[in-house]
């Protein structure tokens, strides 16, 4: 390593341990002339899977374990096609929001905290749901099937909505 370095400082180009072999590094500290040359690795992995979340977690804020599909909502219309047993995915749930509260199997929310509205009407109706989840939204697509366990503040996509089960 400090062959590496020393190579680095004398032909003041920066290169990675993995972009030169140790005869270029002997070669650049005999000759102070001479630029190894680099090998880029490729920017991108050859292969084409995706990577995609499987657990988010976030602060339990009601009690229970509960299934289904989630139903993101990012706007108002959204509310109008809330199916009893869904998951409502959302940002915050605002009180304009609350009457489709009870036809959720669940409720997670990017915004956290037990005295959010969300949380307290969760509660109230006896609704699992896990508050304070990073990119919920962004994370979670509508119909993927998810499972919301509101005793530890996780949220598991078990399939998703147009892809093989997990």
């Amino acid at each position: 390593m400090v062959a590496l370095n020393e190579a680095k400082r004398r032909t003041k180009i920066g290169f990675e341990v993995e972009e030169i072999d140790t005869e270029q590094i002997a070669r650049v500290l005999r000759d102070k002339t001479y630029v190894p040359k680099i090998s880029k690795k490729p920017s991108k992995p050859s292969h084409d899977l995706e990577l995609s979340a499987r657990q988010l977690t976030g602060q339990p804020a009601s009690l229970g374990i509960a299934n289904g599909k989630a139903r993101v909502i990012s706007k108002s219309s959204d509310l109008f096609e809330m199916r009893k047993g869904e998951v409502l995915v959302c940002d915050a749930i605002d009180p304009n929001m609350t009457l489709v509260v009870p036809l959720s199997a669940a409720i997670v929310e990017r915004r956290g905290g037990m005295l959010i509205h969300g949380a307290i009407i969760a509660r109230e109706y006896g609704i699992p749901c896990v508050t304070g989840v990073a990119d919920a939204t962004r994370l979670i697509h509508m119909g993927d099937q998810v499972v919301v366990d509101g005793y530890l503040g996780i949220v598991t996509i078990t399939s998703k909505a147009n892809g093989p089960q997990r």
